[in-house]
């Protein structure tokens, strides 16, 4: 009723005939250590895109390391440093350039003007603002349309006259 096809090369599996060595132990243990290694490769890198995922995934959160960044290098090496309008507005003095970063609450964002000139916006969606300066510290804080609430912190580095 059922009948066996015969290898074509001759070998069969009940002669004990083969041609092949198999697949031996040490080689499975390779297998196993190389998938495992892809495996915790693979579930790292989830893992990392998850949490920047999460941290890129707040635009107000990228907006305002940009806003950090560009601020600390206007705060490089000040001559002097100066706070308006109850905090709503900083100016800084550097040689013969006068900066004045402040909340424009009509457009909800702060800007920067250089010299009196310009409007060049550096943060927006932004409800209020708070610049403060004690002891060579200048605190920013700072209130998202959205009701998030960002401090940041920069030491003032004043220049030898």
């Amino acid at each position: 009723m059922f009948r066996t096809r015969p290898c074509p090369d001759g070998n069969h599996a009940a002669t004990g005939q083969s041609s092949e060595a198999g697949y031996t132990f040490v080689e499975a243990l390779l297998h196993l250590a190389i998938f495992s290694l892809f495996f915790i490769l693979f579930a790292g890198f989830f893992r990392y895109s998850a949490e920047m995922a999460h941290h890129i995934g707040d635009p107000s959160s990228v907006e305002w390391e940009l806003f950090r960044y560009e601020l600390a290098d206007y705060l490089g090496e000040v001559e002097g440093v100066h706070i308006l309008d109850g905090g709503s507005r900083l100016r800084i003095i550097t040689g013969d350039k006068v900066t004045e970063i402040g909340h424009y609450p009509a457009a909800s964002l702060i800007r920067k003007r250089v010299n009196d000139q310009g409007h060049e916006p550096m943060l927006t969606g932004v409800r209020s603002v708070r610049f403060s300066v004690e002891e060579g510290v200048l605190s920013v804080s700072a209130v998202f349309m959205d009701g998030k609430e960002r401090r940041s912190m920069h030491h003032l580095l004043q220049t030898k006259k």
